[in-house]
């Protein structure tokens, strides 16, 4: 069953409930105001008992007939009987023999009754009172059939059944027609949902922009789209590189060792600066599959993040530098800073800040290294950064043609922007012809004291 369907018949279920609960009471409001009705109508009979009495004397007097008063008389659907005195106990009327009461009831000695009596098998409402014209000797009986109401109640049924059915067809098919309207959403976000699955293709969007829950949906269905695009493609992208840059490496890698296999082998005099040369281009190889995995898992995973002394990390990266290429030299000044974040993603982030300028910086001149409230920068005293390479200094396999002829394959810069967007941190460059200055910033925390 679809979702249309389903709301539709929700929507008529609910009305059905209240609907027929609301003409139960009304059928049930309606029965209690006929019964009700009953008794106030055959006291209201009695009372014309006067008038219907002179009404068949005039009747018979016009045709010359003996009056009958004590003949039934029907008006409207209530029976009158006259009983003209004096009365006594055992004088036969429709509904049997006068009794004790009755006799009292003409003489005043007792007040007027209703009962119910049957004539025929028939149960009637019966209401026995004095004669109003005559009181003393004489009675009146009004009588009412107690199904007389019946076929009201029956039309009152059936007409409130009617409505109720009435009701749930229209609430059935107005919510059917609402549905359609306010489902069509889904049904769009369905198909394109479906037109992804059978095509891959990631350029189908909504662009529905209402502001309710479906519109909400569908602008988030369109950002994941788009995610999920720029992912794919950024995933080939990286394919494409990573190929590229691992390509050379191999091809150097694999002359070496032909050039070794070829000749005198080992015995050769230059095969020791080959195989230093093949250890440097295996090296590479291992450095390259390093960042390409750390690149990957900086932008894929959600970090462990933890309270760190973000001065004293950064001197341990310095120092492990230090111990790797001692002639380096890198000036500190460390100020205790705490922030949250992956320590060992942010190590390797600063250290690649460090080794890029180290690479840059003349032989003779210091790298600057500086920590403060959550902020890493690297300052050195390079050429700096061309205007037409700073765009892209933070992109993967991005090298300047100044960088070239250096070792590395353009990932480390990437990797330090990836590490600052895993830590919600930011990383930008400030560069001219005297160095460039890039700078590592996370939130600094407010848990413990720095110092």
């Amino acid at each position: 069953m679809t979702l249309r369907n389903r709301i539709s018949l929700a929507a008529a279920a609910g009305v059905l409930l209240v609907v027929s609960a609301v003409s139960i009471v009304l059928y049930l409001s309606y029965t209690a105001s006929l019964r009700a009705r009953v008794d106030p109508t055959l006291v209201d009979a009695a009372q014309q008992a006067s008038t219907v009495a002179e009404r068949i004397k005039q009747s018979a007097a016009d045709t010359g007939a003996a009056p009958d008063v004590s003949a039934p008389v029907l008006v409207g659907s209530v029976e009158i009987q006259l009983l003209p005195g004096p009365v006594s106990v055992g004088e036969p009327t429709r509904f049997g023999p006068l009794s004790g009461r009755d006799i009292a009831v003409a003489n005043g000695a007792e007040d007027a009754y209703f009962t119910y009596a049957r004539d025929g098998g028939k149960r009637y409402r019966v209401y026995t009172a004095a004669m109003p014209s005559n009181p003393g000797s004489a009675l009146v009986r009004t009588s009412r059939a107690a199904d007389a109401d019946d076929a009201a109640q029956r039309t009152a049924a059936l007409l409130l059944a009617g409505l109720t059915v009435a009701a749930v067809a229209i609430t059935y098919a107005a919510a059917r027609l609402a549905a359609g309207r306010i489902l069509r959403p889904i049904g769009d976000l369905t198909a394109a949902a479906e037109h992804v699955t059978q095509t891959q293709d990631l350029s189908a969007r909504l662009r529905n922009a209402g502001a309710d829950e479906v519109g909400r949906l569908s602008a988030a269905f369109d950002t994941m789209l788009g995610a999920l695009s720029e992912s794919v493609t950024a995933q080939r992208q990286l394919v494409a590189d990573a190929s590229h840059e691992l390509r050379t490496p191999l091809t150097s890698l694999t002359t070496n060792l032909d050039l070794l296999e070829d000749g005198a082998g080992l015995a050769d005099p230059q095969a020791p600066a080959i195989v230093r040369a093949a250890r440097e281009q295996a090296g590479e190889l291992d450095q390259l599959i390093t960042d390409l995995l750390d690149l990957a898992r900086y932008r894929a995973s959600a970090p462990h993040r933890e309270t760190v002394r973000l001065d004293l990390l950064t001197d341990e990266v310095v120092r492990r530098l230090l111990q790797r290429a001692p002639h380096t030299v890198i000036e500190t000044q460390l100020q205790p800073s705490l922030v949250e974040v992956d320590s060992a993603a942010v190590d390797r982030a600063i250290a690649n800040l460090i080794d890029n300028a180290i690479k840059w910086n003349p032989p003779d001149a210091a790298v600057h290294v500086v920590v403060e409230n959550g902020r890493v920068s690297v300052t050195d005293h390079g050429p700096g950064i061309a205007e037409k390479d700073l765009p892209h200094v933070f992109e993967r396999f991005y090298r300047a043609p100044a960088a070239r002829g250096m070792p590395g394959a353009g990932l480390g810069l990437a990797i330090v922007g990836s590490v600052a967007e895993a830590n919600a941190g930011t990383l930008d460059v400030q560069t001219g012809t005297g160095g460039s200055t890039f700078t590592l910033r996370f939130a600094p925390s407010t848990q413990g004291d720095p110092s």
